[in-house]
C-alpha cells in the first residue's frame, strides 16, 4: 500500500533549513511523537489539524503533502 502522506517533505524541510526533529516540532506546535508517526507512516487517525500547522509555519500546501494517484 503507497503512503497517503510525502514524509520526503517533511525531511527536506528540515534539511534544507538545519532543522532537529525538536526544532521543527516547536516551530509547527505539534508533539515529537506526532512528529515520528508521520515520518514513518504510523498514524492510525490523520489530523487535519496537524497538517494545518505543519502548513502554515512551513508555507508546504496541504495539497503538496499528499501522494495522489489518478
Amino acid at each position: 500500500m503507497d503512503n497517503l502522506i510525502k514524509t520526503e517533505i517533511f525531511k527536506n524541510y528540515m534539511k534544507e533549513n538545519n532543522l532537529t526533529k525538536t526544532q521543527f516540532c516547536k516551530l509547527c506546535g505539534i508533539g515529537l511523537s506526532t512528529l515520528n508517526k508521520l515520518l514513518n507512516n504510523k498514524y492510525h487517525h490523520l489530523s487535519m489539524l496537524v497538517l494545518c500547522k505543519i502548513a502554515n509555519a512551513t508555507k508546504i500546501s496541504i495539497n503538496d503533502m499528499f501522494n495522489y494517484k489518478y
